[in-house]
């Protein structure tokens, strides 16, 4: 049952407002007013080379025969215009459909480019549930519940995995979609390259957190910025709010209650929303750059 976005809208509204209720909006005003730009600065590096990184791993999944392979430029140019559409479209996955829909229709191989999409969204995700497990054990105080949740998803991650490499689907118009996915179990180093690209591509996430933890004085030990991410990333990725708005906050701050002061956590957030939007302003400025080549090829011809 798929959740009308209208009614994700509303319980990120229902989540922000109870954070608004239950902690003073002043003191986190405050805190993030003091943030270092330095940091922000470094964070927004760290992001730049996430896109890179979602890029290289793009182009080594994206199976299609070689003279229909567009260009690295063209593959990290959709990739960082998907940034524009993940900030404002529902669900957290608009950049995702924007660039796999939009390159393979450009180059006429949309079975291809959303099933290379696709794959490393699932790749991601499993490697911010071996990065958790990685630092599981030098960091002791995480909540039984959150040890539960990682186990499961990374079970079902896994089964997941096994199933796109051997699901049945033949026919139709999906059946197309399935064969490509079938198609990665004769491209192991392919998926191998990949699967360390989403290592470090998470690594880079974890770090970009924890750039917005420096930038506003706070002290914790790298372990538990490798253990509370992924945790909080994954439950976002949960289809109950507006792009993980509101559930975002409340994980990190539930995971983090011990360590942290909530406000300076919160003020934390909305450093990463500030990354977020920069981004978001790029792909768009790209987009604009793009779509106005793109006419004047036309009219020139």
């Amino acid at each position: 049952m798929k959740i009308p976005w209208q009614i994700k809208l509303i319980i990120s509204a229902l989540l922000l407002a109870l954070l608004i209720w239950k902690f003073p909006v002043a003191d986190i005003i405050e805190s993030f007013k003091k943030a270092k730009l330095s940091w922000l600065l470094l964070g927004f590096l760290l992001g730049q080379l996430v896109i890179f990184s979602q890029a290289f791993r793009w182009h080594y999944l994206l199976i299609i025969p070689s003279e229909q392979k567009p260009k690295f430029s063209v593959l990290l140019r959709y990739t960082a215009v998907g940034y524009l559409f993940n900030t404002f479209a529902p669900g957290g996955i608009g950049g995702d459909a924007y660039r796999s829909i939009a390159l393979g229709k450009a180059h006429n191989v949309i079975a291809g480019s959303v099933a290379s999409v696709f794959v490393a969204r699932i790749l991601g995700l499993l490697a911010l549930c071996l990065l958790f497990w990685f630092a599981l054990p030098h960091f002791e105080q995480i909540p039984k519940q959150a040890i539960w949740f990682m186990a499961a998803t990374s079970l079902f991650l896994l089964f997941f995995c096994f199933f796109i490499a051997f699901n049945p689907f033949k026919k139709g118009k999906f059946g197309i979609f399935a064969e490509k996915l079938r198609e990665y179990r004769k491209h192991p180093l392919r998926l191998l390259a990949a699967m360390l690209g989403s290592l470090f591509m998470q690594v880079l996430v974890v770090l970009m957190q924890f750039t917005m933890f420096k930038a506003l004085g706070i002290s914790v030990p790298l372990s538990l910025v490798f253990v509370v991410v992924p945790v909080t990333v994954l439950l976002t990725t949960i289809p109950l709010s507006f792009n993980g708005i509101g559930v975002r906050e409340w994980s990190m701050l539930s995971l983090t209650a011990y360590a942290i002061n909530s406000e300076q956590l919160l003020a934390s957030m909305l450093l990463g929303y500030t990354i977020i939007i920069l981004q978001a302003i790029q792909g768009g400025i790209i987009f604009l750059i793009y779509s106005h080549d793109r006419k004047t090829e036309h009219s020139g011809s």
